[in-house]
């Protein structure tokens, strides 16, 4: 092929490439233009991103989150770079990269934030819990060395928690500080039940203390030997029951207060039965149906109804009274103040079933019914004088238990029920020797 040839055949070549570049150069002007835009507005956007964290990292002590932003400004002036040398698309991975680093930053920052919040919260919360369960403590007079070594553990996983915080490891501290509150929580509750068994055993002694001053009236006639050295007995283990109160021994104490109650009552069954309209009989009764009362308000180891226990004291008010009236010969008086004190306590005596039901009421009436039968068999046999007077009596209360359950009266109808029971007992104890 010749010079001439050549020159032609390249010419041929060179021409359509010419075409083809002088089409293609403006798209790749295009192009790069785009990619420069795209790449310079997300480095503008991880910036501002970068400046979020930064505003909220400068709050916190995460150091967790200043390594992350330190990773995401690293990242994101690499981006700028390559940005400066042409280099777009790299320039747009490498800020994309640095704007997830400084969301990462940011969320971490955020989280120690919160559970520094969280702990603070939950640690102040719970000394003031612990705080408040101590002046309860002294003021009622509790003592319960297990509570005492649930709030000295509390105190301990408290000042743990306040050192990992002073270290800036908030997750853990939460952690302690909400294992202390919960450890608080436990005090709080045996506490709690310590006090309803405390309150408990001093409303019985209160009581037996009166009981046994009335058993010695009792038992000053000739021929009560027996009986006063049942009462002797009575009154130390009531002085027993008063050394373990005051010890703190509230459970120990409880079974003293038994013990001395079995022994009071095998004295009074050394005892000749006081008339039957004996107004001292009756006085004793209203003690008895307070007692339960009280008895009700705290059962189960559950804090007392407020508005139970001013409907006690009410009673209580009135049977003292009622007794000072009776000792000062103001009968009439005294056996006023003895009705009503029956009529108050039936509000606290409707908390023995919870909701009072005419088929709830039926059911008792049914079963102190039952008792009555298997008191009248003992009363057949039983030689003491008076066992019939207090059947009949007992009956009378049974009887106006149910005319007020079918008249729909049912507060009135569980009182009623409730001193028909304790009579029937009674009975029971007297005759079965």
């Amino acid at each position: 092929m010749n010079i001439h040839t050549r020159k032609t055949a390249l010419t041929f070549l060179l021409v359509p490439m010419a075409i083809v570049f002088a089409l293609t150069a403006p798209a790749a002007r295009a192009q790069g233009v785009d990619d420069a835009m795209k790449a310079r507005e997300a480095i503008e956007r991880t910036d501002e991103v970068i400046g979020s964290a930064k505003s909220v990292i400068e709050e916190s002590r995460s150091q967790k989150a200043r390594l992350s932003l330190d990773m995401a400004i690293g990242l994101q002036t690499k981006a700028k770079s390559s940005y400066d040398t042409r280099g777009y698309r790299m320039a747009m991975k490498l800020t994309a990269g640095a704007r997830e680093e400084a969301w990462h930053a940011l969320a971490l920052a955020r989280a120690d934030r919160q559970f520094e919040q969280n702990n603070n919260r939950v640690a102040e919360e719970t000394r003031d819990r612990l705080s408040r369960l101590r002046d309860r403590m002294i003021e009622g007079g509790v003592r319960d060395e297990q509570a005492m070594k649930l709030m000295e553990q509390a105190r301990n996983l408290l000042d743990k928690s306040r050192l990992n915080a002073q270290q800036l490891r908030f997750q853990l501290a939460l952690k302690l500080a909400g294992n202390a509150r919960d450890l608080a929580l436990r005090a709080e509750e045996r506490v709690r039940n310590t006090r309803v068994l405390k309150a408990a055993a001093e409303r019985r002694l209160a009581l037996l203390e009166r009981l046994i001053e009335r058993a010695r009236e009792g038992a000053d006639a000739p021929g009560q030997e027996p009986a006063r050295d049942q009462i002797a007995i009575a009154e130390g283990q009531l002085e027993k029951a008063r050394e373990l109160l005051a010890a703190g021994r509230y459970r120990e104490s409880k079974l003293a207060i038994e013990r001395c109650e079995k022994t009071l009552r095998n004295s009074v069954r050394l005892m000749p039965l006081a008339p039957a309209g004996d107004q001292q009989n009756r006085l004793e009764e209203a003690y008895r149906l307070l007692d339960r009362a009280g008895e009700i308000a705290s059962e189960n180891g559950q804090p007392a109804d407020p508005k139970t226990l001013e409907v006690i004291d009410q009673a209580r008010s009135m049977i003292r009274r009622a007794e000072d009236a009776l000792g000062a010969g103001r009968t009439a008086e005294g056996m006023d103040l003895l009705a009503r004190s029956r009529e108050t306590l039936r509000g606290a005596i409707r908390a023995e079933a919870g909701e009072i039901t005419r088929e709830a009421i039926m059911m008792r009436i049914e079963q102190v019914e039952s008792l009555r039968e298997e008191t009248r068999n003992l009363a057949e046999k039983c030689p003491e004088p008076g066992i019939g007077n207090l059947m009949e009596r007992a009956q009378e209360h049974l009887r106006l238990a149910r005319d007020h359950a079918e008249s729909g009266r049912l507060e009135q109808a569980a009182a009623e029920i409730a001193i028909a029971r304790t009579m029937y007992q009674r009975i029971g104890e007297l005759c079965a020797r």
